[in-house]
């Protein structure tokens, strides 16, 4: 029974111990969160949009939906688009069970090609829109805005964020008359992340070109945030990149 109080004993002096090396590992020390938010202008778009072609055979409709989808390729390159920058996203084929004429088989199938476009310069992307909206284009979809470095972007606002965390703690520090020490811990507390502010554009329907503004029919989250700089039109718009890191420096 002694024994047994005895190693009571020595337990509680071992874990009595733990606890004030503890404390005095951590009563120098200060802990600081650095948060910010970087907004940086969109310089890259990406769109979809999709043609349909008719025919009295599935080749002939794919055919007719081919040769519209080249003939708008063309006329985007000769605005200043690579080549590299129209692909197709996707493609259907099959039998017309919509507004086929009763008595002729001139649009007994169907053929549906979608394009994606990417636009480096934003400087075009207006003049395409228009483009594409005065075409037998069905609909044109998913704009979507990006960087084209995102990747240096997200480092700038990691870095933001550390210097922010060291800025913190300079002035609690110094307000307290002490010296801020070098840092004993970094850590990320959310992952870098890029959000675009707003990405909720609906699809337009064109049909054939008869929509003169392309721009009318596109629904705008009232949130958004525009480089008005760039005139009327469709402003590039403002991409987010958030970071937060936690960091453990020494006092001196």
């Amino acid at each position: 029974m002694l024994r047994i109080f005895t190693l009571s004993i020595v337990i509680w002096c071992f874990v009595g111990i733990l606890f004030a090396q503890e404390y005095n590992d951590t009563s120098n020390q200060i802990s600081v969160f650095g948060s910010v938010e970087l907004k940086e202008v969109a310089d890259r778009a990406t769109l979809v949009f999709s043609i349909q072609g008719f025919g009295s055979t599935l080749r002939q409709a794919v055919e007719n939906s081919n040769d519209k989808s080249h003939s708008v390729a063309e006329k985007l390159l000769a605005l200043g688009l690579g080549q590299k920058n129209i692909a197709t996203s996707q493609f259907y084929s099959g039998e017309n069970y919509g507004d086929k004429p009763l008595f002729s088989s001139s649009k007994d199938f169907k053929a549906m090609i979608s394009t994606m476009v990417t636009v480096d310069s934003m400087a075009l992307l207006d003049s395409i829109l228009y483009l594409i909206s005065e075409n037998e284009v069905e609909d044109l979809s998913n704009l979507t805005f990006s960087l084209k470095d995102e990747l240096s972007v997200r480092k700038k606002a990691r870095i933001s964020a550390i210097l922010k965390a060291k800025e913190k703690a300079e002035d609690l520090v110094t307000a307290l008359g002490l010296t801020l020490g070098k840092p004993l811990l970094i850590e990320e507390i959310e992952p870098t992340v890029t959000s675009n502010q707003t990405n909720d554009y609906s699809t337009m329907f064109l049909r054939g070109g008869r929509l003169g503004n392309p721009f009318n029919p596109i629904t705008i989250s009232a949130d958004a945030t525009y480089d008005e700089s760039k005139g009327i039109g469709f402003f590039a718009q403002t991409i987010s990149i958030t970071s937060q890191v936690r960091v453990v420096f020494e006092i001196k």
